[in-house]
C-alpha cells in the first residue's frame, strides 16, 4: 500500500506539474499575442503619422502661391496668437476670451499654438499642426465607430477604416488648404463613438458628456451646430422608429396575461438579446428617451451659454440664411459640385456598401440605423437646405463617406466567395487609389465627374508679378495711405496683396499695407461708398475679377454688385473716378488680368458723393444686407464703414465720431437713405462726453438725387455736455438727408471733441 500510495503521489504531482507547464504555456502564448497586437497597433500608428507627415509635406512643399481668405485667415489667426502667448501671455489669454463672442474665435488655435512654438511658424509648421493634432485623431474616431458599426474582429475593422481614410481626397483637402475645422470635428465623433457604445444611454453620466461634446465642436467652431442638430435629430428618429416597431410587435404578439400590461414578450429589436425578454411598456420608453435626449440639448445649450453667452444669444436671433444668401449656391451647382469632391465612383460605393450592409445584416442594426439618419440629416442640411460649397464644410461629409467604405469592403468580404469577391474587392481598391492620385497630384486631370476633381497644390504663374504690384503699392503708400483694391476673386483680392506683403516683408511691417478689401459681397455688405472716399488709391483689375462658380471658395452668381460698381466707376468714367488720376505702370497678371493704379488727386465733393450713391443704388438693385438707413461720408477706413453707426431699437440710431488715424479730423458727415417726405424732422440728444471741449455746429441739409440742395438747419451747442436734438427742413422730391457736425469755431474738431447722438431718430 505505501508502494501504491507513492506511485499515486508520484502521478499526482506530475500531473500538476504538467498543467502548470501547460497554463505556462498558454500565458506564454497569450502574452506573445498581446505583444505581437500591441507591436501591430504601434506599427500602423506609426504608419499612419509617416503617411500623414510625408503626404503633408510634399504638398505644402509644392506650393507656390500666396494664400488669401479662408486658406489664409486661421494661419495668421493661429501665428499671431502663438506669437502674443510668447510675448504676453496674459494680454494672451485675454484675446482668446474676447474672441468668444465673435463668429470666428481663437479657441480653435490652442492646441497648434505649443506646435508652433517649437517648429516655427511656416506655412508647413502650421498645415503639419493640423494634420498631426486635428486630423490624425480624427482618422482614429472613424475607425473607432467603424469597429462599433461592423460587428467583426474590431482591431481589423479599425485599421482598415484608418488606413481606407487616406485614400479619400477630401480628407486631406481642407487641411491642406488652411483649414483647422477638423478640429471640431473631433468633437462630434467622439460624441457619436459616446453614443454608440450606449445607445439606450442606460448611463446618466454619458448624457451631459455627449452634451458637452457637442457643445464643444460648435465653440470651436460655429458651423457644428449643424451637426449637433443632426446627432439629436438622428436620435430622435432613432427613437421613434424603435417605439413603432415596438408598437406594431407589441400589437401582433399573443395576448398579453391579466395585469401585465406594462410589458409583453418581444425579441429585442436587434436581434442581440434572448427571444423571451420583457419589453418595457413603449410610451415610457419613449418619454424617458425625451427625456435624456432633452439633457442632453439642455447641457449643450448651458455650456454655449456660459461660455459664449453672447454669440449664443445673437446666434439665436439673427437670420443666418439671409445673411449668407451669397454663399448658398443653388441645388443643380451643389450636387455637381458634391459629385466633383469625392467623384460619383465613390458615392456608388458609398450606397452600395450601406445598403447591402443593411440588407445582408452585416451591419450592427442600432448603429446603422443611427449613423444612416445622421448621414441623411447632415446630408439634407448641407446640399438641399444650405447649400454652401466651400471645401470645409465637406468634413460633415467625409465621415458619412468613409464608413460606407469600410461598410462596403468588410460587406463584399464577409458575404462573397472566390474569384468574385477578390475582382470586386480589387476594382474598388484600383478605382480609390487612382481617385486619391487624381485629387492631390500636381497635374491637372480631367475624368469626368466619376473620379474626384483636382485639389493640387496651388502655383501662381504670376509670382514675381504679384510681388513687384506689392513693391509698388508699399513705396506709393509708405504712410499707409488707403488703397481700394477693385476686385475680389480667387486670384485678384485685397486679402491676397496683404498676406503677399506679409510674405515678402517683415513681420513687423507687413501690415503696413493698407489695402481696402471691403464691401465685397452683397448680402454681408454695404454701398462702398465710404470707403471710396476715404481711399488714396485704388488698384483696378481688368477684366472685372469676381468670384466664378467654378473657383475653390465660390459664391452664388450676381453676389457681388458691390464690387462690380466700383470697377464700374473707373471704366465707365463716373464723375467720382475724375477725383483720381491714371499713374503710368501697369501689372500684367495669370489669367491675362491687368491691374491699373489711380491716385487721388482732389476731395470728393459732398454733391458727387450723393450722385455717386444714387448711382450705386441704380446698379444695385437689392439694398445690400447689412446697409443701416445712416452712412458715414468721412469715416475712417481702419474701421468698418458703418463703425460709428448702429442701430439700436424700433428705427432709433446711435451716432460716434471717432477721430481718424493720424489726425485730428473727425467722422463728421452722415447721410441718410431711408425714405423721406416733403417735410422731416430730426430728433435726438447729443452729449459730449468731454468737457474739455468748446462746443460742436450741427447743419442739416436736404439733396435731390442730382445732389442738388434742398433746405438746409443748423444748431449751435456752445459746450453743454447735452443738448436735445431738433432740427426741421422740408423741400420737394427730397432722396437724401445730411448731418454735418461742425467745430463751433468752424474749425477743424479735436480728439477731445468726441461726440455722441444717441436716440437719433427721423420723423417723414
Amino acid at each position: 500500500m505505501n508502494r501504491v500510495g507513492v506511485a499515486c503521489a508520484k502521478r499526482a504531482k506530475k500531473e500538476e506539474v504538467l498543467e502548470l507547464i501547460g497554463f505556462a504555456k498558454v500565458m506564454e502564448l497569450f502574452d506573445f499575442k498581446l505583444r505581437r497586437k500591441f507591436l501591430s497597433d504601434i506599427f500602423f500608428l506609426l504608419l499612419l503619422v509617416l503617411v500623414t507627415v510625408v503626404v503633408t509635406s510634399i504638398y505644402v512643399s509644392s506650393e507656390r502661391t500666396f494664400y488669401w481668405w479662408d486658406y489664409a485667415g486661421y494661419n495668421t489667426a493661429t501665428v499671431n496668437t502663438a506669437n502674443l502667448f510668447r510675448d504676453f501671455p496674459v494680454q494672451a489669454w485675454r484675446e482668446v476670451i474676447a474672441s468668444l463672442s465673435k463668429e470666428k474665435n481663437l479657441l480653435i488655435t490652442l492646441p497648434l499654438v505649443p506646435f508652433i512654438l517649437l517648429f516655427g511658424e511656416s506655412r508647413m509648421s502650421y498645415i503639419l499642426s493640423i494634420s498631426l493634432i486635428y486630423v490624425l485623431p480624427f482618422r482614429l474616431l472613424l475607425g473607432a465607430i467603424s469597429a462599433q458599426l461592423i460587428p467583426v474582429d474590431p482591431r481589423r475593422v479599425f485599421w482598415s477604416t484608418v488606413l481606407l481614410s487616406l485614400l479619400i481626397p477630401m480628407s486631406w483637402i481642407p487641411t491642406l488648404r488652411g483649414y483647422l475645422d477638423t478640429g471640431g470635428c473631433v468633437f462630434v465623433a467622439l460624441a457619436i463613438w459616446v453614443y454608440l457604445h450606449d445607445v439606450k444611454l442606460k448611463y446618466w453620466w454619458k448624457m451631459p458628456l455627449i452634451g458637452f461634446l457637442l457643445a464643444a465642436a460648435i465653440l470651436l467652431r460655429r458651423h457644428f451646430a449643424y451637426s449637433a442638430i443632426a446627432f439629436l435629430g438622428a436620435a430622435t428618429l432613432q427613437v421613434f422608429i424603435e417605439f413603432i416597431v415596438l408598437i406594431y410587435r407589441r400589437d401582433t404578439a399573443l395576448p398579453s396575461p391579466k395585469n401585465q400590461d406594462t410589458a409583453v414578450p418581444f425579441p429585442y429589436v436587434d436581434g442581440a438579446e434572448n427571444q423571451n425578454t420583457a419589453v418595457p411598456f413603449p410610451y415610457r420608453g419613449l418619454f424617458e428617451s425625451g427625456v435624456k435626449l432633452g439633457l442632453i440639448a439642455a447641457t449643450s445649450l448651458s455650456i454655449l451659454m456660459l461660455v459664449a453667452g453672447d454669440f449664443t444669444r445673437s446666434a439665436l436671433t439673427v437670420n443666418y440664411r439671409n445673411l449668407y444668401a451669397a454663399w448658398s449656391l443653388p441645388v443643380n451647382d451643389i450636387l455637381t459640385r458634391y459629385a466633383s469632391f469625392y467623384g460619383l465612383g465613390t458615392w456608388l460605393l458609398v450606397v452600395i456598401g450601406f445598403s447591402a450592409g443593411i440588407f445582408t445584416r452585416m451591419l450592427v442594426p442600432r448603429a446603422a440605423v443611427f449613423v444612416c439618419l445622421f448621414g441623411v440629416l447632415s446630408l439634407v442640411e448641407w446640399l438641399l437646405m444650405l447649400r454652401y460649397g466651400y471645401l470645409h464644410y465637406t468634413i460633415h461629409v467625409t465621415p458619412i463617406a468613409l464608413l460606407g467604405l469600410s461598410a462596403f469592403f468588410w460587406t463584399t468580404w464577409l458575404t462573397l466567395r472566390g474569384k468574385v469577391r477578390y475582382l470586386m474587392l480589387g476594382a474598388a481598391g484600383l478605382y480609390l487609389v487612382v481617385n486619391a492620385a487624381v485629387g492631390l497630384i500636381p497635374v491637372k486631370v480631367d475624368l469626368s465627374r466619376l473620379f474626384v476633381a483636382n485639389f493640387g497644390p496651388l502655383v501662381r504663374s504670376d509670382y514675381a508679378e504679384v510681388i513687384k504690384l506689392v513693391e509698388f503699392l508699399r513705396k506709393l503708400a509708405p504712410n499707409e495711405e488707403p488703397i481700394y483694391i477693385v476686385g475680389a476673386s480667387n486670384s485678384f483680392n485685397a486679402n491676397l496683396l496683404r498676406q503677399a506683403n506679409r510674405k515678402v516683408n517683415p513681420p513687423e511691417d507687413w501690415w503696413k499695407l493698407n489695402t481696402i478689401g471691403r464691401p465685397q459681397i452683397d448680402s454681408r455688405d454695404s454701398y462702398p461708398l465710404p470707403e471710396l472716399l476715404q481711399a488714396q488709391y485704388a488698384a483696378v483689375a481688368t477684366p472685372f475679377q469676381q468670384v466664378l462658380p467654378t473657383d475653390e471658395q465660390v459664391l452664388r452668381s450676381h453676389e457681388q454688385d458691390v464690387v462690380k460698381v466700383v470697377y464700374d466707376a473707373f471704366t465707365q468714367n463716373w464723375e467720382i473716378s475724375r477725383d483720381f488720376q491714371l499713374l503710368p505702370p501697369q501689372f500684367n497678371l495669370e489669367n491675362d488680368v491687368t491691374v491699373s493704379v489711380y491716385q487721388r488727386v482732389r476731395p470728393t465733393s459732398i454733391p458727387t458723393a450723393v450722385r455717386t450713391l444714387e448711382r450705386m443704388q441704380r446698379e444695385i438693385v437689392d439694398r445690400p444686407g447689412t446697409q443701416l438707413d445712416w452712412i458715414s461720408l468721412q469715416q475712417s477706413v481702419y474701421t468698418s464703414a458703418n463703425y460709428s453707426v448702429s442701430l439700436k431699437s424700433d428705427n432709433l440710431y446711435k451716432i460716434v465720431t471717432h477721430p481718424i488715424k493720424k489726425s485730428n479730423k473727425l467722422a463728421t458727415s452722415f447721410l441718410y437713405l431711408g425714405s423721406l417726405s416733403d417735410k422731416v424732422q430730426v430728433t435726438g440728444k447729443l452729449n459730449l462726453p468731454n468737457k474739455q471741449c468748446p462746443g460742436v455746429a450741427l447743419r442739416l441739409t436736404l439733396w435731390d438725387k442730382q445732389g442738388k440742395l434742398i433746405d438746409s438747419a443748423e444748431i449751435t451747442d456752445g459746450g453743454k455736455s447735452a443738448i436735445d436734438l431738433n432740427l426741421s427742413v422740408g423741400g420737394k422730391n427730397p432722396i437724401y438727408l445730411l448731418l454735418e457736425i461742425l467745430g463751433s469755431d468752424k474749425q477743424d474738431l479735436t480728439n477731445q471733441c468726441q461726440l455722441e447722438i444717441n436716440n437719433l431718430a427721423v420723423s417723414r
